[in-house]
Formats: structure tokens, sequence, C-alpha cells
């Protein structure tokens, strides 16, 4: 018995870190899948993660979906391409160059066409600018294609940390979808703002099906021992406990 495996390796993607996930993305996201078929390329979302942010201005920057309920919360959208660029430092400093060296290293996958925001960028410094991305796309006969009006995505996603920050989880929500999710690391490590937090417990991240109310604190990202029953991996953040 053989198996004759065609597997498409042309692949278009879009970059960003995803947190949160927005409606205006996911509009993106379906003209992607629609463009993509169109064009007979296979369509991969890309989790950049952590936030750049923190090597430029420090640990300000929490999560609001980490990163395995950003992962589910692509396949709960059905989109299952997705890769995770885990950075660091040194790799900001390298810009587009490094960005698309490292994530094509050692694999068969030929990005053919990318998705940006206009004022999208890859790095620290001029590496980084979007003329950069622009020259190194060209050089790699990748097809750039510039997403117009990408501002309202950055305003949009203002008021969502406004109201993330001040713990108002109900009107981030409201916006989002959905409320703050982390899964239940063994550690305990949870990216979050201290306090006390009214909250529930799941058994899969976006279905409320047989879900546990609990009351969780948090300091310095970590979170505090408290009653866990088996089978429930993720923890959905409700609101300020007493608010």
């Amino acid at each position: 018995m053989i198996f004759h495996k065609a597997i498409n390796n042309n692949i278009i993607s879009i970059l960003g870190t995803w947190d949160p996930l927005l409606p205006r993305h996911r509009a993106i996201f379906k003209k992607l899948l629609t463009y993509s078929k169109s064009k007979g390329l296979n369509p991969y979302v890309i989790i950049v993660y952590p936030q750049p942010g923190i090597f430029i201005y420090g640990n300000v920057y929490k999560d609001y979906f980490d990163l395995p309920a950003r992962i589910e919360l692509f396949k709960y959208l059905g989109i299952n391409n997705v890769l995770v660029l885990d950075i660091g430092r040194d790799d900001l400093r390298a810009g587009a160059a490094g960005l698309f060296d490292e994530l094509f290293k050692d694999s068969t996958m030929q990005l053919k066409e990318l998705w940006a925001g206009e004022n999208q960028y890859f790095g620290t410094g001029e590496k980084g600018l979007t003329w950069a991305l622009q020259d190194e796309c060209r050089e790699r006969g990748i097809r750039l294609h510039t997403l117009k009006n990408s501002f309202k995505v950055v305003l949009d996603k203002d008021e969502v940390a406004r109201s993330f920050r001040t713990g108002n989880f109900r009107q981030a929500a409201a916006i989002v979808g959905h409320f703050p999710t982390y899964f239940l690391h063994p550690g305990h490590h949870i990216k979050m703002y201290d306090g006390t937090y009214s909250a529930c417990l799941r058994i899969t991240p976006f279905d409320k099906t047989n879900e546990i109310p609990v009351t969780v604190t948090i300091a310095d990202e970590q979170l505090a021992e408290f009653n866990h029953p088996g089978g429930y991996s993720w923890l959905v953040l409700n609101g300020v406990a007493g608010v």
C-alpha cells in the first residue's frame, strides 16, 4: 500500500500577535481564506509570541488570551494552519530578513504571498521598518499585500486594552467576543495583572458546558493554589471579585 501525498507547500500567510483576536481580524481571515482558494495557496496564520513590545517597553503587556488559547481560538474559527514564531530581543534586531530566515529554516514551505498591516513593523531600527519588509519581500519573490485602514484595528485594541487593564472584562468581551482565557499550566504561571478575580473553569476554552465558578488570585504572574477539579484545563476570568 502506497500513499501518494500531494501537500500544497505554496503558502500565503498573515502575521501578528493576535491578542486579543478582534472582529476586524476575523473579517480579514475570511478574506484570506477566500482569496487563498482562488489562487491555489495554502493559508497560514503566524502568531508572534511574546508581544514584541516587552523587549522595548518592559513587562507592561499582559495576555488577554495566552498562547494555547490563541491557537485553540483559531481552531474554533476553522483555521488549522497555525505557526508560532517564538521571538527574543535579538530576533527584533535582525528585522524582516531574520524573520524570514528563521520562519522557513529547514522547511519545504514556499511563502508566495504575505499580508501585513500598512504600519506593521518587523523589528527594531531600520531593519524592522515597513520599507525594509518591502525590500525583503521583493528580493525573495514574495508578493506583499498591504492591508489598508489597519489603524482601525489599533483603535479597537486600545479600547479593549483600557477595559482589560481596569478589570472591566465584560466591556472588553463585548468587543472581543470572549472573556480573558488561559490554559492551566502545571506551574500556574499566567501573564496577567495582579488581582483577585471571579472566574470559571472549563474543560475546553470556548465551551461553557459544565463550567465551574471559582475565585482566583494572581500575584506576580503566578496563580495562587485553589481547588482545581480534574479534567478542567482552562481558566476564564469574568471580572474583578466583588465588583
